[in-house]
């Protein structure tokens, strides 16, 4: 009898095992029967709205891309304006004519003149800002062989020469030479700016 009872509470003991692991089972089950349609809700939602604000950080950088395009516009345009403006008073006929004074040494001429060019290169500094560095280099190559062209036939004139002999050497060297430095620049500043703004 003793050991029929003691079967009887080992089944008994063993039954309520397995009606708590039943039970276990079923609370799982039925967690997960919400958890995981949760789950899915929450993955497809987060999904929607990293689509939706992707969407819209795109949106608002284009927005921003382009209100900066409209107030860049103008200054890219005036930009490369001066710049051709600047050539064009970087240009040796344009340069002698407004330095040249009636009675002036060579050497001062030569001295204006370099101080005239680097002044109009140093006023428009800021445009390099506006215009592409290939641009920018070309400017900055022309001030430099137009200094180099002052020089270059300052250093064929006499001690005793006045302001009218370096500019006859001025024009002499620039005959010699096929293309003006000025006038390569402009032309590339013109494409790039039809390349640009055409």
């Amino acid at each position: 009898m003793f050991y029929l009872r003691k079967q009887i509470s080992k089944k008994a003991l063993i039954s309520g095992k397995i009606e708590r692991m039943n039970e276990i089972t079923i609370l799982f089950l039925e967690i997960t029967k919400y958890l995981i349609p949760a789950l899915i809700v929450f993955v497809i939602t987060y999904y929607q709205f990293k689509i939706f604000f992707d969407t819209e950080y795109e949106k608002r950088m284009m927005d921003l891309k382009s209100e900066q395009l409209k107030t860049m516009q103008p200054l890219r345009l005036q930009a490369y304006e001066r710049c051709i403006l600047l050539m064009e008073r970087m240009s040796p006929e344009s340069l002698v004519i407004r330095t040249h004074k009636p009675g002036i040494s060579a050497s001062q001429l030569k001295v204006d003149l370099i101080a005239d060019i680097n002044s109009e290169y140093n006023h428009n500094l800021s445009q390099q800002l506006y215009v592409s560095s290939q641009a920018w280099q070309v400017i900055r190559v022309v001030k430099e062989e137009m200094i180099n062209l002052i020089n270059t036939a300052y250093s064929d004139l006499g001690p005793n020469s006045v302001g009218l002999d370096l500019s006859k050497a001025i024009f002499e060297h620039l005959i010699k030479m096929e293309t003006l430095p000025t006038h390569k620049a402009l032309a590339f500043l013109k494409k790039e700016f039809d390349l640009v703004f055409g």
